[in-house]
């Protein structure tokens, strides 16, 4: 059974309330993914054109047209991706990309896909009745942010890894935790006066996040990247896709040399075993890093 699918059979009711310290934080989490049984999943403050874009994307079929009209109908997300497609980091021959139609084609779906998300991850900090937990949210946006973009720039420099698909399971990989915070406050939760809230995030925000991805059909790499988030600690560097590598080797890279982390030696030893190409992490993130503050500074 996979981790999603264990989540689904475990969710229960969602608990009511501020959140007392003897209610387990466990249950409270699962029961906060209870759509996850019904496969009904609506992350509160989303906007509705990102779910539209999403199963519009899910169509192999689907003409750039339909993208450009699903975009031009949100304006904030329509000059968004023509920002971006103007970009230093994603304009290389520094032509002047002029319409949505030429924004969309030189991107590309996924990376359309995931500014979607970026965009509307962006929006819910306008919103009040999440004023209590914006600091959280912005901490989700700028780690989200910052993997994406060391995940974009060193896998440019790899053979056989997409870059706008690294790009989207930087993105993506909190987007479980994002979901559990939104939800939580809408159920008026409030997480920290939870006992063991924290831990039980970190337990079950994957297996939410790889359910939220397979509900809007993202491509099936990139879901079992973020699922795998992790994996580095318990497996062998040779063992896991080069994309996975990707995604857990710029996670570790950005947490361990965050300035004042404490020292994590279990997952100093883990970024030290991730190699793709025959090269290190490391030494991949030092000829990225250039390449890798354009692409921040153009998703900020």
């Amino acid at each position: 059974m996979t981790a999603a699918a264990n989540l689904r059979a475990e969710s229960g009711p969602a608990a009511s309330g501020t959140g007392l310290p003897d209610i387990d934080a466990a249950q409270i989490v699962k029961g906060l993914a209870r759509e996850l049984n019904a496969d009904k999943i609506e992350l509160p403050g989303f906007p509705d054109i990102v779910a539209r874009i999403h199963r519009a994307l899910a169509d192999p079929d689907v003409a750039a047209s339909d993208i450009v009209k699903l975009a031009a109908s949100e304006p904030a997300l329509a000059a968004r991706l023509l920002q971006l497609a103007n970009s230093a980091a994603f304009n290389k021959s520094g032509r002047e990309v002029a319409d949505l139609r030429g924004a969309i084609t030189s991107l590309g779906f996924n990376t359309v896909r995931s500014q979607a998300t970026a965009f509307a991850m962006k929006q819910l900090d306008r919103q009040e009745w999440l004023q209590p937990i914006r600091p959280v949210l912005a901490d989700i946006w700028k780690n989200s942010n910052g993997v994406a973009a060391l995940c974009f720039a060193v896998a440019r420099q790899v053979r056989g890894v997409k870059a706008d698909e690294a790009m989207s399971a930087g993105l993506f990989h909190l987007i479980g935790k994002l979901y559990l915070f939104a939800r939580a406050r809408r159920e008026s939760i409030d997480p920290q006066a939870i006992a063991g809230w924290e831990r039980a995030l970190n337990e079950w925000h994957v297996a939410i996040a790889r359910a939220i991805l397979d509900h809007w059909k993202i491509p099936a790499r990139v879901a079992e990247a973020v699922e795998a988030q992790n994996a580095i600690f318990d497996a062998d560097n040779e063992e896991l896709e080069p994309l996975v590598r990707i995604l857990c080797g710029a996670k570790l890279h950005l947490r361990l040399r965050k300035p004042g982390a404490p020292a994590e030696p279990e997952a100093e030893q883990a970024l030290a075993r991730i190699r793709i190409d025959g090269r290190g992490f490391e030494e991949l993130v030092r000829a990225a890093q250039a390449d890798a503050q354009l692409v921040q500074a153009a998703l900020a």
